[in-house]
């Protein structure tokens, strides 16, 4: 239709105006990260766009209330009580929270330059989950790798069956997700208990199921590694993967919660399509087989299930490639195993030549084993 000319002549267009960009929450949990505190907190502000930064501290015994409070009115902050753990500072945070959309981010990670910015510009009203690749960052903040590697694609879309059928899909950890604020309120507050330590395990494993999600190729922040992280610090292989099967028993009794409230089929042996479960569960079967803690399991029969697991997306090459990796497993001698499995949970043990053909395999064959 043409613009008449009164509103031509008065400069009016009947082009729609660009819409104003989402209001968005900013909440850092801190535990006793405050030589990494200051970093987060400077990474939000630095991307000068509005946001409501909110830091919960979870009863830190070192500097960061210090650090918090020097912020004045520039944060808001909250001290909890008592420790309680990463989701009970969740809700601590999201309780505060006016932002349409809501980004929690770990003390000791921070925002890369212009990220929350693009993120803000891919605002979609209908998307409940953004998922963003991070770069790795050693202690001191130098950034090296992608996580996911680049060639493992996130998830996107409906999500919802992949996620009742084998309990997982591709995502990635706290600080490379943003999520709609109503979408949180679908399903928080979190169990306090059950999700003292990854918390967005929790998130990622039942807002799907309320709407879609939608991935994006650009880094959102920097994943700092360190000795004191939760999981990565435990050098008891099988402890570690049985903390890991926990977490996941947790978030499969959600999700059939949530299923359930919204009339959905669940698969009822979830955890038997997850592959990092049953890599887990193989892990535990092989460093403390006394502990295991599904009575039915057998290294032939966890890489039998295995290799019946089809993921969304993977190419036969990969497919073939992973089925290749979990039958050496079930076929090596235990020590082999246990050699194998070490090497591929803690990447410093491996020697120089293995080193170099993962990269050779991830680079040539596009390909990751899991």
């Amino acid at each position: 239709m043409a613009t008449s000319h009164s509103a031509a002549a008065a400069g009016v267009s009947d082009a729609a105006p660009a819409p104003a960009l989402p209001a968005l929450t900013v909440i850092i949990g801190c535990y006793n990260y405050g030589r990494f505190l200051p970093a987060a907190i400077d990474s939000v502000i630095a991307e000068d766009v509005g946001a409501q930064i909110i830091v919960v501290d979870d009863c830190s015994t070192d500097n960061s209330r210090d650090i918090i409070l020097s912020y004045g009115s520039r944060i808001t902050p909250v001290f909890q009580p008592v420790n309680q753990g990463v989701a009970a500072g969740f809700n601590a945070g999201m309780a505060m929270a006016t932002g349409d959309l809501v980004y929690f981010l770990d003390a000791d990670d921070f925002v890369l330059p212009g990220a929350l910015k693009r993120a803000l510009a891919n605002y979609d009203l209908s998307v409940l989950i953004y998922h963003y690749r991070m770069r790795y960052a050693d202690e001191a903040g130098a950034l090296a790798g992608v996580h996911p590697a680049p060639q493992v694609p996130l998830a996107t879309g409906d999500i919802s069956r992949q996620l009742r059928e084998q309990g997982r899909y591709t995502t990635n950890v706290t600080s490379g997700l943003i999520f709609s604020r109503e979408g949180l309120k679908k399903v928080m507050p979190i169990n306090t208990e059950q999700y003292r330590i990854s918390a967005e395990g929790y998130l990622v494993s039942v807002i799907p199921m309320y709407g879609p999600t939608r991935a994006y190729e650009d880094t959102l922040s920097a994943y700092r590694l360190h000795a004191a992280q939760n999981w990565k610090s435990q050098t008891d292989f099988g402890a570690r993967a049985r903390k890991g099967m926990q977490h996941d028993f947790h978030r499969y009794e959600a999700i059939r919660e949530h299923a359930a409230r919204l009339g959905l089929p669940v698969s009822q042996a979830l955890g038997d399509a997850d592959l990092l479960h049953l890599n887990d569960r193989l892990i535990s079967l092989t460093f403390a087989p006394e502990h295991h803690p599904v009575a039915k399991d057998s290294i032939a029969r966890v890489v039998r299930l295995a290799n019946s697991v089809i993921l969304e997306g993977e190419g036969m090459r990969a497919r073939t490639t992973r089925q290749i990796w979990w039958t050496i497993l079930g076929l090596a001698p235990a020590g082999l195993r246990r050699q194998l499995l070490q090497w591929k949970v803690d990447p410093q043990s491996r020697p120089v030549w293995l080193a170099s053909s993962g990269r050779f395999l991830r680079r040539r064959l596009g390909v990751v084993l899991r």
